[in-house]
């Protein structure tokens, strides 16, 4: 559903909740046959019932309606006000099928009909819905943030800087665990809007790759801290902050294994970048991401420096599935060498 579509909804919305609420008025000079104490009992119920229906509250509008015709059968407003709310609730649910890219039809409710009436038309389509949409205060898009995210990813292959060979990095179980298979596992409390948390993430890498001579582990756990742009309930600009300690092993052929404790630093970002620049809803589920992390080290033989990524993926429901663009800066026998993998990735948030 466009902007435009969403814009026209809102106001229809509210030129129907302000029709409803204006009907209230109207049609309390019509109540004179109940006694002044039930009346105030079922005015508050229909305003409940209006509230409840405004906050995407659907069942429980309904059932205050219930309510409400137990106190006053002959009222012609519970009925009205029945048919509006299932019509709204059943474009409320196809909308969010949309959303989450589950096509669906609009189921019309089945209204009551009445003599003084003419009856309901059983073909007429509902041509209103409630989209609360972003500035909900009841329902904001802060609520929508996530608060656990696992990432999985495997290197496919990596590019020797110096030969410019492509090459597999799973020539070894050692190759594979050390710098193939990366894992970040980051957590946010639930109370902060969901923006400070924890993060730890193993990553690493191999060289030369396909018959290394030196394998490189970075175990990494610190505290990260997000903030939030363009948000909506479906997508947000994510910028991140990352930084803790970190264990780095370095596996050599020639020295054996070497561990020692470091800093490190990173900056990260999400957004998904297509949908801003075309404003399509379809693409708010296509995010690109990248970062940087950068490492102290006493280490005098292969001083680590700084780790870069790109990344794109495509975010389903919990889940998410993509690819990652990774190198590694660091230094070697003298030299500066920045190396590149290719990876694919996945993994779940909550």
């Amino acid at each position: 559903m466009n902007r435009i579509s969403k814009i026209f909804f809102r106001v229809i919305s509210f030129v129907l909740l302000f029709f409803l609420f204006s009907l209230s008025l109207y049609s309390q000079s019509e109540s004179s046959d109940v006694n002044s104490e039930d009346n105030k009992k079922l005015e508050a119920l229909l305003d409940n019932a209006l509230s409840a229906a405004d906050q995407g509250k659907w069942e429980l509008a309904l059932s205050i309606l219930d309510d409400a015709e137990k106190l006053a059968p002959d009222d012609s407003r519970i009925s009205s006000y029945r048919t509006s709310i299932q019509e709204l609730s059943a474009l409320d649910s196809a909308q969010q099928s949309w959303s989450e890219g589950i096509p669906a039809e609009v189921e019309s409710p089945e209204s009551e009909s009445h003599p003084e009436e003419g009856g309901a038309d059983d073909d007429e389509t509902p041509k209103f819905v409630i989209d609360r949409g972003d500035n909900d205060r009841k329902d904001p898009p802060s609520n929508y943030r996530d608060i656990l995210r696992l990432d999985l990813g495997t290197k496919i292959f990596a590019v020797n800087p110096v030969s410019s060979k492509v090459l597999s990095t799973w020539s070894s179980s050692n190759e594979f665990f050390y710098s193939s298979l990366r894992a970040d596992l980051r957590y946010w409390m639930p109370f902060i809007g969901r923006s400070f948390g924890f993060n730890f993430r193993s990553n690493g890498y191999s060289w030369a790759p396909g018959d290394p001579d030196i394998l490189f582990n970075a175990l990494d756990l610190g505290i990260n801290i997000r903030g939030f742009l363009l948000e909506s309930k479906l997508s947000r600009l994510e910028l991140g902050l990352d930084f803790g300690g970190s264990l780095l092993t370095t596996n050599d052929v020639d020295t054996g294994k070497e561990s020692e404790w470091a800093l490190y630093l990173g900056l990260w970002l999400a957004d998904p970048l297509f949908y801003h620049v075309f404003k399509v809803e379809s693409l708010e589920r296509l995010v690109f991401g990248g970062g940087i992390r950068i490492y102290s080290s006493n280490t005098q033989e292969i001083l680590e420096t700084v780790n870069f990524r790109i990344d794109s993926a495509w975010y389903f429901k919990r889940g998410f599935s993509g690819i990652r663009f990774e190198w590694w800066d660091f230094t070697a026998d003298t030299r500066e060498i920045n190396m590149m993998s290719f990876s694919l990735f996945g993994g779940f948030r909550y």
